[in-house]
């Protein structure tokens, strides 16, 4: 899945919109969380609800998803 719209950030946490890469069925999140764990390691993972298949499972790299602040900045 990849991230198509960050909106409504307070501090850290946030809501995304998501399009997967194998089928392009859209989906959205609004508990995620700004740092590199999550846009590196989280969000590759999630399953599409349409076809079932994660990023990691097709093979497709992480998208560069950059925090908003920086990542031992205390917001």
């Amino acid at each position: 899945m990849k991230v198509t719209k960050r909106y409504n950030q307070n501090r850290r946490d946030l809501s995304i919109d998501i399009e997967c890469e194998e089928c392009g069925a859209t989906d959205t999140r609004k508990n995620a969380y700004d740092d590199h764990n999550y846009w590196a390691n989280v969000v590759p993972d999630f399953k599409c609800k349409e076809c079932g298949k994660s990023s990691n499972d097709i093979g497709t790299k992480a998208s560069d998803v950059h925090t908003k602040f920086s990542e031992f900045e205390t917001v």
